[in-house]
């Protein structure tokens, strides 16, 4: 199965509609480029999952270890060939291969090992901030 994600940059003041979009992926790019998490909105919205309750030990290790007070949000809008549903599953599968593939900082899930999807292959664009773009499950 050949999966399209389309990133898109959202904007600081949060007047991007995508900020909210509840089905996708999002991602957090600190300096340089480097993915620093990456994660899965699927009745949420991005604004929501971006909100620093939600994740106040991420933040804090962010900014006390790292020394990262400035980031940038991405999302990605999932497409499918023709025919196929995005379900649960397969939106935490394609999740859960980047996770494994990019290593992001601030992931701790899926890092080492996961449930394959065999035959997954997943292509980012738009605004992707790696040069590795094609990523595929084995």
């Amino acid at each position: 199965m050949q999966v399209t994600v389309f990133w898109s940059q959202l904007d600081n003041e949060g007047e991007n509609p995508l900020w909210k979009a509840n089905r996708g992926l999002y991602a957090y790019v600190g300096p340089y480029n480097e993915v620093l998490y990456i994660g899965k909105v699927d009745g949420t919205t991005v604004r929501q999952r971006w909100n620093r309750s939600g994740k106040e030990a991420f933040w804090n290790v962010l900014e006390r270890k790292r020394g990262i007070f400035k980031h940038a949000v991405i999302f990605g809008e999932i497409e499918l060939e023709n025919g196929s549903r995005l379900t649960r599953e397969l939106l935490a599968d394609i999740e859960s291969l980047l996770i494994n593939r990019v290593q992001p900082w601030g992931n701790i899930q899926c890092v080492n090992t996961r449930i394959e999807r065999p035959g997954l292959r997943v292509k980012c664009g738009g605004d992707w901030p790696l040069p590795r773009r094609n990523f595929r499950d084995t």
